[in-house]
């Protein structure tokens, strides 16, 4: 069959009905179902599906595939939000994973909430590998990249192609460890 962009009611994808709830209540946030992939080419996976909810400046896509198991299956459900990485590029990193929709959608809630409430002061996600680069991934508020960053430590446990150390910072903290590098650099002091 392959990869479709359904209507967020489309029969192939009804598990998104709850999350299509966002464009039935007055908010300034957007929901769309991106695609619908019924033969992806992810090892097990029986079908995926991507969807955005948008605000301005600010996206999360939700992920949902259909992992096959013996004589069963589960349903897994990704939140990600749209961060700026070290290279002054968008790119989802997840925050949340889990089999349960409900868990999913009250996170993408919390979070939206979070971005609603003021001005909330940008964090950092640093994923530094071991013996290799350094990624940065910028989301507007803490509780996004403490998030994030549990979820990177909980993948990062006995999968041994994940060799990394994960730290938040605040922007501006950031912003001066970075300044301090440079300095130091620049006088010829060791590696940072």
């Amino acid at each position: 069959m392959g990869v479709t962009k359904p209507d967020a009611l489309d029969p192939r994808a009804p598990h998104w009905s709850d999350f299509s709830r966002i464009n039935e209540t007055p908010s300034e946030w957007a929901f769309k179902v991106l695609e619908w992939d019924s033969d992806p080419d992810a090892d097990g996976v029986a079908d995926r599906g991507e969807a955005e909810v948008v605000r301005g400046d600010h996206r999360f896509v939700v992920t949902t595939w259909l992992q096959s198991r013996d004589r069963t299956h589960d349903r897994y459900w990704g939140v990600a939000y749209e961060t700026v990485n070290q290279d002054g590029e968008d790119e989802p990193l997840a925050f949340h994973i889990s089999t349960s929709q409900s868990i999913a959608r009250n996170n993408l809630g919390h979070a939206r909430d979070v971005l609603d409430s003021g001005e909330p002061e940008p964090h950092v996600l640093v994923r530094d590998h071991v013996g290799g680069p350094r990624e940065t991934f910028e989301y507007p508020a803490e509780h996004m990249a403490e998030k994030a960053a549990d979820l990177q430590i909980e993948l990062k446990i006995g999968n041994d192609d994940r060799e990394y150390i994960v730290t938040v910072h605040s922007k501006d903290e950031w912003e001066r460890t970075l300044e301090r590098e440079r300095v130091l650099e620049s006088m010829g002091g060791r590696d940072v």
